[in-house]
């Protein structure tokens, strides 16, 4: 399995690289004190809200980006690129926005409570 792992990871097109290291800031921003499901499940709602709104991890809005410091940028890059990988079925149920505490009264459906996170789907647009 980890040769597997690695051996996608070290065949990561440029790109999709880039969108690692954009993932990263953003787990590392949103995700610090939440466990490893927290961190994966902020990972894969920031890629649905990607796809949904047509952009690039990069570009996504409303959401903290803060470079981790250099001691732990591995780590952080590692879990992006393991949450950019995963096409299996996500644990956020189809999530695309997370909010701490209680979800905006004006937004779309909960789908999943994760530590301090509450994910939901963006009501129609």
């Amino acid at each position: 399995m980890s040769k597997l792992l690695l051996t996608l990871l070290l065949a990561m097109p440029v790109a999709q690289a880039d969108e690692a290291k954009c993932l990263s800031k953003i787990l590392y921003s949103e995700g610090r004190g939440e466990s490893i499901e927290g961190v994966i499940a902020l990972g894969e709602a920031t890629k649905a809200r990607a796809k949904r709104t047509g952009k690039s991890i990069c570009k996504v809005a409303g959401v903290t980006s803060k470079q981790p410091p250099q001691r732990l940028a591995h780590y952080w890059v590692t879990l992006a690129k393991t949450v950019l990988a995963d096409n299996g079925k996500p644990i956020t149920k189809g999530a695309d926005s997370w909010n701490t505490g209680k979800k905006p009264a004006y937004k779309g459906d909960i789908t999943r409570h994760i530590g301090r996170h509450t994910f939901y789907t963006m009501a129609d647009l």
